[in-house]
């Protein structure tokens, strides 16, 4: 079974925005104040969580040239080690990488719901979750109208996502008494920081910034593979870096630093603070169109792991069909859809967050290892 070469330098530059882009940047930066305090590392740590992404990015280019086939991780390390270690690495993929972001992402999205809707709903758990769950099916069914649909839905998704996150951090930052707020910060006159609480951190960011390699997942979909994925991954992750530390200025510029810490919704007490009359549907709309193209950007990457697997006969033989109307691994899918589902219903946000940033950064390392067993020779051929 063979995908189709589809996916242009746009389309894949955007799934990887879209990719990192999700519930992490509105969600975890209160978490992150909360175990840093007061110094310069609540915004170091966005900056490294940043680089550590971008050097992955080159990392994965380098490997996604070599080996321009579906399934990112998983065909580099099966190629290298072997089919074990791509076999725990898939499994991780599929629980990890793209389940336990997708069902973290749904749980969010209810978190800044709930001020909407009825009582009933908002304190009701299993309500939460069930309307979790059904953002995840209506997305899945959607992508399941074909690969060029697919595309075009998230790429709109993504491009509006982007002009409001921009234009969120860029207003608040123009009205906010940043100097007055960020001073603090900046001069970095607190007490240090410990190991321990700067690991949860980093891990944390590490989270926000996971799916800078999303267009090595679907390699074997893009025109010019050569060309394209290293644009793609490049262009995707500079753009995100910038709009992360622009949006945590805005957080920690509006609002003082005491407020913010331990907070979840850290982006709807900014805006409340800015923009008190329209700070509900604002913020709401902002975080909608973030978690509709992280989800999106995850169903697309994510079964293309499952695909190469069951290609290699790791999975079942099911899961590598192709619809050949849609262009897409329609099974895979829907395959994926149920597991993040399965988390939404056992799974609490802060749970599924701290699992996911370690062992992501476990097998993410691993593959990067990769770059060790290539002759000198073939890396510079690329």
């Amino acid at each position: 079974m063979q995908l189709f070469r589809e996916v242009g330098l746009l389309a894949a530059t955007l799934l990887v925005i879209g990719n990192i882009i999700g519930i992490g940047i509105f969600t975890t930066s209160g978490l992150i104040a909360a175990e840093v305090g007061n110094s310069t590392w609540l915004l170091g740590v966005w900056l490294i969580g940043g680089m550590l992404a971008l050097i992955g990015a080159i990392c994965y280019s380098v490997l996604a040239v070599r080996t321009p086939q579906a399934g990112g991780e998983y065909v580099f390390l099966y190629t290298s080690y072997g089919p074990l270690t791509a076999f725990l690495s898939g499994w991780a993929s599929l629980i990890i990488g793209f389940s336990a972001p997708i069902a973290a992402s749904a749980l969010g999205l209810v978190i800044y719901l709930r001020p909407f809707l009825p009582d009933s709903v908002s304190q009701s758990t299993l309500l939460q979750k069930c309307l979790a769950a059904l953002t995840i099916i209506i997305i899945s069914w959607l992508l399941s109208w074909g690969l060029q649909f697919g595309n075009r839905l998230h790429g709109i998704i993504t491009l509006f996502n982007l002009a409001l996150t921009f234009g969120f951090a860029s207003a608040v930052l123009w009205l906010a008494p940043v100097s007055e707020n960020l001073e603090p910060i900046l001069t970095g006159n607190s007490a240090p920081v410990g190991l321990p609480s700067l690991g949860q951190a980093i891990v944390l960011v590490m989270f926000s910034y996971s799916g800078w390699n999303a267009a090595a997942y679907i390699a074997e979909e893009i025109r010019r593979p050569s060309r394209y994925i290293p644009w793609a991954l490049l262009l995707g992750t500079g753009t995100v870096i910038i709009a992360y530390l622009l949006m945590n200025l805005a957080y920690f510029g509006a609002v003082p630093l005491s407020q913010l810490q331990g907070e979840i919704a850290v982006a709807e007490i900014t805006a409340r603070t800015i923009f008190p009359t329209q700070a509900g549907t604002f913020v709401t709309t902002l975080i909608l169109f973030s978690i509709l193209s992280s989800i999106t950007a995850m169903s697309i990457a994510g079964p293309r792991v499952y695909f190469a697997m069951s290609r290699n006969r790791l999975l079942p033989s099911w899961l590598s069909e192709i619809d050949e109307k849609r262009r897409i691994p329609m099974k895979s899918i829907y395959f994926q859809a149920a597991v993040a589902i399965s988390l939404v219903a056992f799974g609490t946000f802060r749970e599924i967050l701290l699992f996911a940033g370690v062992i992501l950064m476990l097998f993410s390392t691993l593959t990067v290892s990769v770059l060790l067993r290539i002759p000198r020779g073939a890396i510079n051929s690329v």
